[in-house]
């Protein structure tokens, strides 16, 4: 699965086995294959995402929009990471 991590002045693009996003309303799991679904994420939560090494990675998400389908998921951020 490809994430896309797009703020204004950047772009990464990296393969990812799986990602967790705080949403206003929850924690969303997202693996390959999942319903295509757009999330607002809550300010100020974690943004945790698995490579396909099996390292996990962290960052805060001030404010952003998730964008997701069954083999993409596409963060706007607000800011830079």
């Amino acid at each position: 699965m490809k994430l896309y991590l797009i703020s204004p002045f950047s772009k990464k693009i990296l393969d990812i086995a799986w990602l967790e996003l705080n949403t206003p309303v929850g924690s969303f799991v997202i693996q390959p294959g999942h319903a295509p679904i757009i999330l607002t994420l809550a300010p100020q939560k974690n943004v945790t995402f698995c490579l396909k090494s099996g390292k996990q990675e962290t960052f805060v998400a001030k404010q952003g929009i998730a964008d997701i389908t069954r083999t993409t998921a596409t963060l706007l951020l607000s800011e830079e990471l």
